[in-house]
């Protein structure tokens, strides 16, 4: 279980969104963060609201490694309290038979894509909420929007367990309700992998081809292990301090790095689709 104190001094973010590139590929200026103090690593005990970031991507976006750093300096801020999920998909994560030979797409990703109708990268989901009017966030939006979701009192604690051994990885999910809920939620479990180095567009004019041939993909979308949207979690209302559980077999990929992988699980509200808690596990713990 992750714990942590929830002190937060007030920063400020430069907004910035300048016209997009090669159909759909927007440049970002990243975040300036002031008065930055956070302590995220003591324990008082308390369950603290933690923050999911799903960042639309792709290998072929010269602006996307703009966005990847946004994120990278939010997850420095804000540490285990933000969890990403990298997610290839669309035009942008397209294969070739020159440096873009690797295939980062998934079936959940296209699906998750599809549903929630991306059409420009780099764009992201901060707990799938919609902030200043919109649900699809510019990077330079996504370290407001997680402020004030970081705030919310956790509906959800959740507890992953992860046991690797005879070529499959075995995974337990607990839940605990920390306030009664009438609403109808689902759990979804997601695979992701790490210091995946493989070719990036980018924009950097340290650059000049145009390509970082040793760019290192990090928290990329592997698979779903209840599919893109995951399974319901409870028909009945939830009562406070209700403990639900769910396991799941996954038999592993020989591509992936389990030392570099970990357990994605979140649950969220099926009407809405507000990610409601959020927690990561590294698949090899220590």
């Amino acid at each position: 279980m992750i714990k942590m104190n929830r002190r937060f001094l007030s920063f400020t973010f430069i907004l910035a969104l300048l016209a997009g590139l090669f159909g759909g590929c927007d440049e970002i200026d990243p975040p300036y963060t002031t008065g930055a103090d956070h302590d995220h690593n003591g324990d008082n005990g308390e369950v603290v609201r933690r923050v999911l970031l799903e960042e639309f991507t792709g290998h072929q976006c010269p602006n996307c490694p703009e966005g990847t750093q946004v994120a990278k300096d939010l997850k420095a801020l804000y540490g285990d309290q933000l969890v990403i999920v990298t997610i290839h998909a669309g035009w942008f994560a397209n294969t070739d038979d020159d440096h873009f030979q690797y295939d980062f797409t998934t079936p959940e990703g296209d699906q998750l894509e599809t549903h929630f109708q991306v059409n420009q990268f780099p764009v992201g989901l901060v707990n799938r909420t919609n902030f200043d009017g919109s649900l699809l966030l510019s990077p330079s939006a996504w370290g407001e929007a997680m402020h004030g979701s970081l705030h919310e009192s956790p509906l959800f604690d959740l507890h992953i367990h992860n046991d690797m051994e005879d070529g499959g990885l075995d995974v337990l999910v607990e839940i605990e309700v920390l306030e009664a809920a009438a609403d109808t939620y689902y759990l979804a479990v997601f695979l992701t992998e790490s210091g995946i180095i493989k070719p990036q567009k980018t924009n950097d004019p340290a650059y000049p081809s145009g390509v970082i041939e040793d760019y290192a993909h990090n928290y990329v979308l592997r698979t779903g292990l209840n599919g893109a949207f995951g399974e319901l979690l409870q028909e009945d209302p939830l009562s406070s301090g209700e403990q639900l559980s769910r396991d799941y077999h996954l038999s592993w990929d020989e591509e992936w790095a389990p030392e570099n992988s970990a357990i994605v699980a979140f649950v969220y509200d099926e009407a809405t689709e507000e990610v409601l808690q959020v927690a990561e596990q590294a698949v090899i713990q220590e």
